[in-house]
């Protein structure tokens, strides 16, 4: 339950500096967020104990990767709505995340 709750903790931390950095369309801000979203990958926090749905894992993985790739695009742009396009995409594959350990 520890390595859940830990999980959890970053992606929230990661929401909470995506949207402002989003709403006032600074990408490289969300870069500090981008490091709490995948510091749970290399401390192996996601690795939970139970049964994953390996279809919602793949659609997690998919989403997560769709989501970056549209990220790095912001960075290089700039442009306001590719930032919504990326928080947008990061939040289905959240929800993924969430279901994939169901």
């Amino acid at each position: 339950m520890k390595k859940q709750l830990m999980t959890m903790l970053c992606v929230g931390i990661a929401g909470l500096i995506f949207i402002p950095s989003v709403f006032f369309n600074r990408p490289i801000l969300a870069l500090i967020g981008a490091f709490f979203d995948w510091l749970p990958l290399p401390t192996g926090w996601m690795k939970g104990s139970g049964a994953i749905n390996e279809t919602f894992q793949k659609l997690h993985v998919a989403a997560t990767l769709a989501a970056y790739a549209v990220f790095v695009l912001w960075l290089i742009t700039g442009t306001g709505n590719i930032g919504f396009a990326f928080l947008e995409i990061w939040w289905m594959a959240v929800i993924f995340g969430v279901l994939m350990n169901r």
